[in-house]
């Protein structure tokens, strides 16, 4: 299971501990003397519980979906995900806006989630019956991952059904190279296809489409749909392949400070003609590269709005074991769009619901419009 959010830095705690309560929290204070006085039940006055209970207030106050409180038994920095290899389902998530637990954004190609009937869209109500109201994606995908042979059972509500199902899964080692290449049939073009943003993606990305180039592909469709994001120097890394110089993107912290991400020198790939695809589960680093490519004039963006997460979060460690996962600042593209809440609009829009039309969007079985309109749109780029 990956959550598509961008690497974490090693945890550590916050601060030191102040001489005396700040001013605005003396009334945690105030309520847990009185509690520790007077409460009837003296026996439930449990220090820790209740400052934990006091932290996720504190954070559900903010109605920040990426920004929440994880608790010693889940605060785990596992990067293996950025690796390409790493133990679960096989399904890539984002954390919902209403926060009534967790979305897939996309389940890998034969994994266990796929071959269990988990579709894009569909949200995790809970996790082995325990309730995933209010979760973050860390949590969800610490609770999620498990040793493999071992049985996890989801509850789910299937993407257009109120009706939520439990799926019993075994999990398994996941194995999900972030780039992926696809003939498409009848054309002089090639399609790459990046799930997500690891550390192995640019070297893919490189011989993907250098072999598709031997093969006499003049043109190639970037195919960004589903992916959740990942490493954003890997982001970078990618976006660099095809620009020759400026932003691909910058960050603007709390103080309003703003840190700039340019293209590297040396990209192998400036002047292919290109088309990139998203969808409305392209979202963090795909944002990222979508909204480069398009504000530069590198390549006409197709499919539908994407996601809208454009922030960048950090995982801080606490004294108890546990941690806070938070917002520090928000990505714009290189003409000043902010992304978060956003998304980055295509400069074409073409829905598709591969449901309907029993498609995959993975391969090339089944119609697939927004491949059809790249098609179109890279004739048109050659022609002219």
């Amino acid at each position: 299971l990956s959550d598509g959010t961008q690497a974490t830095p090693t945890a550590q705690p916050i601060a030191d501990e102040p001489a005396a309560v700040p001013d605005g929290l003396q009334i945690v204070w105030e309520a847990y003397s009185i509690l520790s006085r007077e409460y009837v039940l003296p026996e439930k006055i449990d220090p820790d519980l209740l400052a934990e209970a006091a932290v996720v207030g504190m954070l559900e106050a903010l109605d920040d979906r990426y920004t929440s409180y994880i608790s010693p038994s889940t605060f785990k920095i596992d990067q293996q995900g950025f690796q390409g290899n790493f133990g679960g389902i096989g399904a890539q998530v984002e954390a919902s806006p209403d926060r009534r637990g967790v979305i897939i954004t996309r389940p890998l190609p034969n994994t266990p989630a796929e071959r269990a009937g988990i579709r894009a869209g569909d949200r995790i109500l809970a996790v082995d019956g325990v309730d995933a109201l209010g979760w973050s994606v860390l949590e969800a995908v610490n609770k999620i991952r498990g040793e493999k042979g071992t049985p996890v059972t989801l509850t789910v509500e299937h993407v257009g059904s109120l009706d939520p199902v439990d799926i019993t899964i075994i999990r398994d080692t996941i194995d999900d190279p972030s780039v992926m290449v696809i003939d498409v049939p009848d054309t002089k073009y090639g399609r790459i296809r990046i799930s997500q943003f690891t550390a192995q993606t640019s070297r893919e990305l490189r011989q993907g489409v250098q072999k598709l180039i031997d093969n006499g592909a003049e043109g190639i469709i970037l195919d960004l749909r589903g992916n959740p994001g990942g490493l954003l120097s890997a982001t970078v890394d990618v976006a660099s392949e095809f620009l020759t110089d400026g932003l691909v993107t910058y960050e603007v912290d709390s103080r309003g400070k703003k840190d700039e991400w340019k293209v590297k020198k040396g990209g192998n790939f400036p002047k292919i003609p290109m088309v990139t695809l998203v969808d409305n589960f392209s979202a963090s680093g795909s944002e990222v590269l979508a909204g480069a490519l398009q504000d530069q004039g590198r390549s006409v963006v197709i499919g539908t709005n994407t996601f809208g997460k454009g922030s960048v979060n950090l995982l801080r460690g606490l004294s108890n074991g546990g941690g806070v996962y938070l917002t520090i600042g928000h990505w714009f593209t290189p003409n000043g769009r902010l992304i978060e809440e956003v998304g980055v609009e295509p400069n074409v829009i073409v829905e598709f619901d591969a449901e309907a039309l029993g498609a995959n969007p993975q391969t090339n079985e089944g119609g697939d419009p927004q491949v059809e309109a790249a098609i179109k749109q890279l004739d048109f780029q050659i022609v002219n």
